[in-house]
């Protein structure tokens, strides 16, 4: 046998076979069209928060990112909770865990799948900032930073998304585990609302867990390695922690 063989990449092929179940149904082209319309009217018209980018005409885009960051907690939940849901509802995940391959190749395959989905999902949003580079002069060290934010909170709602989906055979209860958990992670730390009288080190101990104070340090331009190091942490505590709950069902 020639040993010099390229093995195939298994995680690759597994990657692939879910991007074009992804592709081969409606499901990611509607949410990314909902994500585009719903961005831009958010953008745009001030479809909430009150923001309505004719009425302040800032070249600003800082609440761009932010109205993209909290459709995100809603999509890629949404995206995630048929990747191992539907496979063990059909009993194929049985079948695909008989095949010479390790749990660290399913759960990366998919992982990445959800990850590029997710990132196709965004891709949109950059005529965003092109047309408004019309209007005024544009930051581009803010948008590289805001669009690595998003980068990496795709990555680290991909994982929590697949955990979830993981741990169930049911996609819906997949959602309704990595939806709460997605949004709880973005708003477990409200400034406003922490009440004068709680001691310093438990609002410093909510800031730091809060994935939107990351987030929005981020894509403010502030690129700090204790962001990054945030986001990169907790993607791989979830991916593993997807690797160990797969071990732990195939023994």
């Amino acid at each position: 046998m020639n040993e010099n063989v390229k093995k195939p990449n298994i995680a690759a092929i597994i990657m692939k076979r879910e991007l074009s179940s992804y592709f081969s149904s409606p499901i990611a082209y509607i949410v990314i069209c909902m994500n585009i319309i719903i961005l831009s009217l958010a953008f745009f018209k001030g479809l909430f928060l009150g923001y309505n980018f004719f009425l302040y005409k800032s070249a600003d885009l800082r609440i761009l990112f932010l109205f993209q960051s909290i459709l995100l907690t809603l999509f890629i939940p949404i995206i995630t909770m048929r990747l191992f849901s539907e496979e063990k509802r059909t009993g194929s995940m049985e079948t695909l865990m008989t095949l010479p391959l390790t749990e660290m190749n399913v759960v990366l395959g998919k992982t990445l799948a959800a990850f590029v989905t997710s990132l196709i999902v965004i891709a949109p949003s950059l005529f965003i900032p092109i047309l408004i580079s019309f209007c005024g002069k544009l930051d581009f060290n803010q948008i590289i930073a805001g669009y690595l934010g998003l980068i990496l909170l795709s990555a680290l709602f991909s994982t929590i998304g697949v955990f979830a989906s993981s741990i169930t055979k049911h996609q819906i209860v997949s959602l309704f585990i990595s939806l709460p958990a997605c949004a709880v992670l973005m708003s477990i730390y409200v400034p406003f609302s922490i009440p004068k009288s709680v001691p310093h080190f438990i609002d410093e101990f909510f800031k730091f867990l809060s994935t939107y104070e990351h987030f929005t340090s981020i894509s403010h331009g502030i690129v700090d390695t204790r962001d990054i190091l945030y986001f990169v942490c907790l993607t791989v505590f979830f991916f593993c922690l997807t690797v160990v709950t797969q071990q732990k069902e195939r023994s």
